[in-house]
């Protein structure tokens, strides 16, 4: 599981990445709560809040994904960048628990006109630690190498058995 997060598979580390989808959807989400909130679209935001509660979800669990990968890359990280590598987890956490905060919030606002003021600040207050996790995260992990892992081979190869002829 570790060298899934880590990516060793992979060739590259998924942790930048899964940091740039996180502030993406989190743009989705304030967008969708700004369409809701200036009725932007529509006469009747429902729709609006709907959308945003379902991709305050999906922030979420993208965003623990991000917390397992910024831990696994935490155990292995050089002594030297290991301070960095604290300011990500810690930014990778704090979004999560601010996403995760204002998604629960949302879960009471399905059936209003728009979501709450406190469930939309904690969204904006989660998409500038993302941004700011999103970045730390491309600086720390993009350019990372490791060593070269043996390859399996997939079948033996033999030399491939002849008819006899007759």
């Amino acid at each position: 599981m570790k060298e899934l997060f880590q990516g060793r598979r992979f060739g590259f580390a998924p942790r930048p990445a899964i940091a740039y989808i996180a502030v993406g959807i989190g743009l989705a989400l304030t967008l969708c709560d700004l369409m809701a909130w200036f009725a932007w679209g529509s006469n009747d935001t429902n729709g609006f809040v709907v959308v945003s509660d379902w991709l305050a979800r999906a922030l979420t669990v993208v965003l623990g994904v991000a917390v397992l990968a910024a831990l696994a890359e935490y155990l292995d990280i050089p002594e030297d960048d290991r301070g960095i590598a604290r300011l990500d987890l810690i930014a990778a956490i704090v979004a999560f628990l601010l996403y995760g905060a204002s998604a629960f919030m949302r879960g009471f606002d399905v059936g209003g006109a728009a979501p709450g003021p406190a469930s939309f600040l904690l969204a904006v207050a989660g998409l500038i630690v993302a941004f700011v996790d999103a970045a730390v995260a491309g600086n720390l992990y993009s350019a990372r190498e490791w060593e070269e892992l043996e390859e399996e081979p997939i079948r033996d190869h033999r030399p491939r058995r002849r008819a006899a002829i007759r």
